[in-house]
Protein backbone atom coordinates (compact mmCIF):
# COMPACT_ATOMS: atom_id res chain seq x y z
CA UNK A 1 0.00 0.00 0.00
CA UNK A 2 2.59 2.50 0.98
CA UNK A 3 4.56 1.42 -2.34
CA UNK A 4 0.72 2.20 -4.09
CA UNK A 5 0.88 5.76 -2.57
CA UNK A 6 4.69 6.78 -3.21
CA UNK A 7 4.36 5.65 -6.94
CA UNK A 8 0.83 7.89 -6.92
CA UNK A 9 2.81 11.09 -5.33
CA UNK A 10 5.81 10.76 -7.63
CA UNK A 11 3.71 10.18 -10.95
CA UNK A 12 1.37 13.59 -9.81
CA UNK A 13 4.66 15.21 -9.60
CA UNK A 14 5.90 13.77 -12.69
CA UNK A 15 2.46 15.03 -14.20
CA UNK A 16 2.38 18.43 -12.66
CA UNK A 17 6.27 19.76 -13.41
CA UNK A 18 5.43 18.60 -16.99
CA UNK A 19 2.31 20.45 -17.01
CA UNK A 20 4.04 23.33 -15.36
CA UNK A 21 6.97 23.44 -17.57
CA UNK A 22 4.50 23.22 -20.69
CA UNK A 23 2.24 26.01 -19.04
CA UNK A 24 5.44 28.52 -17.93
CA UNK A 25 7.07 27.95 -21.18
CA UNK A 26 4.52 29.14 -23.19
CA UNK A 27 3.96 32.44 -20.82
CA UNK A 28 7.86 33.02 -21.10
CA UNK A 29 7.95 32.04 -24.97
CA UNK A 30 5.11 34.91 -25.21
CA UNK A 31 6.56 36.61 -23.52
CA UNK A 32 10.02 36.96 -25.72
CA UNK A 33 7.60 37.50 -28.79
CA UNK A 34 5.89 40.27 -27.05
CA UNK A 35 9.76 41.90 -26.45
CA UNK A 36 11.38 40.68 -29.56
CA UNK A 37 12.76 43.05 -31.97
CA UNK A 38 12.22 41.32 -34.89
CA UNK A 39 8.70 40.02 -34.37
CA UNK A 40 6.56 40.57 -37.39
CA UNK A 41 3.53 42.43 -37.21
CA UNK A 42 1.11 44.75 -38.51
CA UNK A 43 2.31 48.12 -36.99
CA UNK A 44 5.70 47.50 -36.62
CA UNK A 45 9.01 47.83 -38.51
CA UNK A 46 9.86 45.21 -40.92
CA UNK A 47 12.93 43.49 -40.33
CA UNK A 48 16.06 44.62 -42.85
CA UNK A 49 17.59 42.22 -44.83
CA UNK A 50 20.97 42.02 -46.83
CA UNK A 51 20.32 39.91 -50.37
CA UNK A 52 22.15 39.67 -53.68
CA UNK A 53 20.43 40.83 -56.93
CA UNK A 54 20.10 38.80 -59.58
CA UNK A 55 23.44 41.19 -61.11
CA UNK A 56 25.04 40.29 -57.50
CA UNK A 57 24.20 43.91 -56.32
CA UNK A 58 24.29 43.79 -52.46
CA UNK A 59 20.86 44.95 -51.90
CA UNK A 60 18.63 45.56 -48.70
CA UNK A 61 15.40 46.82 -47.16
CA UNK A 62 16.58 50.53 -46.65
CA UNK A 63 17.44 50.33 -50.29
CA UNK A 64 13.50 50.69 -50.76
CA UNK A 65 12.26 52.98 -48.26
CA UNK A 66 10.62 56.63 -49.30
CA UNK A 67 7.76 54.61 -51.49
CA UNK A 68 5.09 52.05 -50.11
CA UNK A 69 6.63 48.41 -51.01
CA UNK A 70 5.26 44.81 -51.48
CA UNK A 71 7.28 42.74 -50.50
CA UNK A 72 6.65 38.96 -52.16
CA UNK A 73 8.43 35.75 -51.02
CA UNK A 74 8.30 33.18 -53.62
CA UNK A 75 9.82 29.49 -55.17
CA UNK A 76 10.00 28.76 -58.94
CA UNK A 77 8.13 25.23 -57.71
CA UNK A 78 5.74 27.31 -56.22
CA UNK A 79 2.30 26.95 -58.45
CA UNK A 80 0.07 29.93 -56.75
CA UNK A 81 3.73 31.74 -56.96
CA UNK A 82 3.57 31.16 -61.00
CA UNK A 83 -0.13 32.36 -61.35
CA UNK A 84 0.51 35.57 -58.95
CA UNK A 85 3.43 37.15 -60.73
CA UNK A 86 1.69 38.63 -64.20
CA UNK A 87 -0.28 40.30 -61.30
CA UNK A 88 2.52 41.88 -59.26
CA UNK A 89 4.57 42.60 -62.76
CA UNK A 90 1.21 44.57 -63.71
CA UNK A 91 1.26 46.12 -61.03
CA UNK A 92 4.92 47.25 -61.32
CA UNK A 93 4.27 48.42 -65.22
CA UNK A 94 1.34 50.66 -64.07
CA UNK A 95 2.33 52.10 -60.54
CA UNK A 96 5.98 51.77 -60.32
CA UNK A 97 6.73 55.47 -59.87
CA UNK A 98 4.62 55.23 -57.03
CA UNK A 99 5.49 51.80 -55.32
CA UNK A 100 7.95 48.94 -55.04
CA UNK A 101 7.43 45.61 -56.36
CA UNK A 102 10.30 43.18 -54.98
CA UNK A 103 10.51 40.23 -55.05
CA UNK A 104 12.40 37.33 -52.58
CA UNK A 105 13.13 33.91 -54.29
CA UNK A 106 13.60 30.97 -51.75
CA UNK A 107 16.57 29.07 -51.53
CA UNK A 108 16.80 28.54 -55.26
CA UNK A 109 20.23 29.42 -57.60
CA UNK A 110 19.79 32.20 -59.86
CA UNK A 111 19.81 30.28 -63.53
CA UNK A 112 16.70 29.14 -62.09
CA UNK A 113 15.37 32.16 -60.48
CA UNK A 114 16.77 33.57 -64.31
CA UNK A 115 14.61 31.30 -66.37
CA UNK A 116 11.68 30.87 -64.39
CA UNK A 117 11.40 35.06 -64.49
CA UNK A 118 12.34 35.47 -68.38
CA UNK A 119 9.66 32.68 -69.03
CA UNK A 120 7.23 34.56 -66.43
CA UNK A 121 8.28 37.85 -67.71
CA UNK A 122 8.91 39.55 -64.34
CA UNK A 123 10.95 42.53 -64.88
CA UNK A 124 10.61 43.79 -61.15
CA UNK A 125 13.39 43.82 -59.14
CA UNK A 126 14.52 39.85 -57.66
CA UNK A 127 16.31 39.34 -54.93
CA UNK A 128 17.79 35.89 -53.80
CA UNK A 129 17.55 34.10 -50.21
CA UNK A 130 19.72 31.14 -51.43
CA UNK A 131 19.51 29.70 -47.50
CA UNK A 132 16.32 30.62 -46.50
CA UNK A 133 17.45 33.25 -43.34
CA UNK A 134 15.20 36.25 -44.57
CA UNK A 135 12.53 33.97 -44.83
CA UNK A 136 12.91 32.72 -41.75
CA UNK A 137 13.34 36.21 -40.46
CA UNK A 138 9.94 37.06 -41.96
CA UNK A 139 8.27 33.93 -40.13
CA UNK A 140 7.14 32.59 -43.41
CA UNK A 141 5.01 30.00 -42.91
CA UNK A 142 4.01 28.78 -47.09
CA UNK A 143 4.39 30.41 -50.28
CA UNK A 144 3.93 33.07 -51.72
CA UNK A 145 3.45 34.97 -48.56
CA UNK A 146 3.57 38.76 -49.65
CA UNK A 147 4.01 42.02 -46.85
CA UNK A 148 2.54 45.20 -47.51
CA UNK A 149 4.89 47.98 -46.14
CA UNK A 150 4.47 51.75 -46.00
CA UNK A 151 7.27 54.01 -47.03
CA UNK A 152 8.85 54.55 -43.24
CA UNK A 153 9.03 50.77 -43.20
CA UNK A 154 6.66 49.49 -40.66
CA UNK A 155 4.47 46.58 -42.08
CA UNK A 156 0.70 47.80 -43.02
CA UNK A 157 -0.85 44.25 -44.12
CA UNK A 158 0.33 40.63 -45.29
CA UNK A 159 -1.13 37.96 -47.58
CA UNK A 160 -0.57 34.43 -47.14
CA UNK A 161 -1.40 32.71 -50.56
CA UNK A 162 -2.02 33.36 -53.63
CA UNK A 163 -2.98 37.26 -54.75
CA UNK A 164 -6.32 38.13 -55.84
CA UNK A 165 -6.78 41.24 -58.02
CA UNK A 166 -9.12 42.34 -55.25
CA UNK A 167 -7.18 41.53 -52.54
CA UNK A 168 -4.04 43.42 -53.86
CA UNK A 169 -6.24 46.53 -54.96
CA UNK A 170 -7.22 46.43 -51.56
CA UNK A 171 -3.82 46.84 -49.57
CA UNK A 172 -2.55 48.98 -52.69
CA UNK A 173 -5.06 51.32 -51.11
CA UNK A 174 -4.22 50.42 -47.47
CA UNK A 175 -0.83 51.77 -48.14
CA UNK A 176 -2.33 54.96 -49.75
CA UNK A 177 -1.62 53.97 -53.47
CA UNK A 178 -4.92 54.17 -55.78
CA UNK A 179 -4.64 50.94 -58.63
Amino acid sequence: MNRLVSSRLWLGLVIGLALGALVGGGIFGRLAYLFASDRIEVGYSVPDFNLSSLDGKATSLIDFRGHPLILNFWASWCDPCREEMPLLQQVYEDLGDRIFVVGINYAESSSQVLSFIHTIGVTFPVLLDSKGEVAERYQIAGFPTTFFVSSEGKLVAYHLGELTSDALSSYLRMLGVEP
